[in-house]
């Protein structure tokens, strides 16, 4: 073998090593890049997550201390953040009522649905409403309680 054919065998191996270290490095660098967005998404949801729990605590202490705030709509926003969270309470004895009551004004429109009902329609659901709390709210304070003091994790 001459000294030029071992020089170009020679010269093509660097070459070959330097692609594979250029490939090896972009790899490399895409997967910190990949780790990072992970990391970067697993810490919204738990942030997310935080937040949610923290709403269903605010909603709870503000159902009875606000008069705004009404049973039937902290239950319906209490349920919907349990859902969010992926969390089914729903069998739960302390919890059932909120999931009751959530229920039982689904019928009910909301919003701008709401506001283009009728003066009479709006007392009938309203009376609905109360009567729907009167029915529940000493297991809808239980729930209250509960809720206030469990654990998310």
């Amino acid at each position: 073998m001459s000294i030029s054919a071992f020089l170009i065998a020679l010269a093509v191996c660097f070459a070959v090593m330097g692609i594979s270290i250029y490939f090896i490095a972009k790899q490399l660098k895409q997967n910190r890049a990949r780790d990072e967005r992970i990391k970067a998404g697993e810490l919204r949801l738990q942030e997310e997550r935080a937040k949610r729990i923290e709403s269903i605590q605010v909603i709870m202490q503000a159902v009875e201390a606000d008069e705004k705030l009404t049973w039937p709509e902290a239950a319906i926003r209490v349920k919907n953040l349990l859902d969010q969270l992926s969390i089914d309470l729903s069998e739960h004895e302390h919890v059932q009522a909120i999931y009751a009551m959530e229920e039982g004004t689904q019928h009910i429109p909301t919003h701008e649905q709401w506001n283009e009902l009728p003066l009479k329609a709006r007392r009938k659901y309203r009376d609905e409403m109360e009567a729907l709390e009167a029915k529940h709210i000493d297991r809808l304070r239980q729930a209250k309680a509960y809720l206030l003091a469990y654990k998310f994790d």
